[in-house]
């Protein structure tokens, strides 16, 4: 994952002592810095002190516009972490920005121990795995005039698939009954949804494991599992492999590759 980074000093070390050998940070020292970045390679996400520099206009100043909402709102489609002090000036900064798309806020000193920022990348990183199966199948749904409570169902359980515990709660989300849902998956050429909410956990499953730290059991309880016995299971039988071959063998667009011959018929 590509981190592009704002911060101070002790910041941006608390940073680098969770990103992994997956991620690459490309530190910027001012706003126009952070322009040339999005504008020239890719980033996945932005992790930010909103807070300007001497030099830089205040977001609080409304004689000039803010670059940093500028920012936001030009990019708004790559997600953003605020990362700021827990002061009277950190809270002051954050506040008019906290509707322009920043994902979460953080504050140094206060909750940004090592296991809560890890957890924001990993959030995002999953994120993005799962955005890229999505878009597959929300093309293939569209392609049917599938109902937008559908197409919306199937956004929404790649984006947080712990909040789908049963095919018959994802149905419900999306305005149908099981049986009508796995009508319009066949129609658009796609596996039964129960596949797909599979699809949507191993992708999910996939990158937390290869994330240092992180618990199988913790992953498992997660997504709803009792144990990890249920879930080793499913990632079995959508990839052939373990969760420990996948997460030693298989990167991201191998998985993909995987997880697409599952969901499309």
């Amino acid at each position: 994952m590509h981190v592009a980074a704002r911060l101070p000093p002790a910041s941006l070390a608390r940073l680098r002592a969770v990103l992994t050998s997956d991620d690459e940070l490309i530190e910027v020292a001012d706003w126009a810095e952070l322009h040339h970045a999005l504008r020239t390679q890719p980033v996945d996400l932005m992790v930010l002190d909103p807070r300007s520099a001497s030099h830089e206009p205040s977001p609080l100043d409304e004689s000039e516009p803010s670059p940093l909402l500028t920012l936001l709102t030009e990019f708004r489609s790559v997600p953003t972490i605020l990362y700021s002090t827990h002061t009277r000036d950190g809270l002051r900064a954050v506040l008019p920005l906290a509707r322009s798309g920043a994902h979460q806020v953080i504050f140094r000193g206060f909750d940004d121990t090592r296991e809560r920022l890890r957890a924001q990348l990993d959030q995002v990183a999953a994120s993005l795995l799962a955005e890229r199966l999505l878009e597959v199948i929300v093309a293939r749904l569209t392609a049917v005039d599938a109902p937008a409570e559908v197409v919306q169902a199937m956004g929404r359980l790649f984006r947080a698939p712990q909040a789908f515990r049963t095919v018959h709660q994802l149905a419900t989300v999306a305005g149908r009954k099981r049986g009508q849902l796995d009508r319009w998956m066949f129609k658009a050429g796609l596996a039964p949804a129960k596949v797909v909410m599979l699809a949507a956990r191993v992708a999910w499953t996939h990158h937390y494991l290869r994330a240092p730290g992180n618990r199988f059991k913790t992953l498992a309880l997660r997504l709803g599992y009792p144990d990890t016995v249920g879930l080793g299971r499913h990632v079995k039988w959508m990839t052939g492999m373990t969760p420990t071959q996948l997460r030693r063998t298989v990167g991201a667009d191998e998985l993909l590759a995987m997880l697409a011959r599952r969901v499309v018929r």
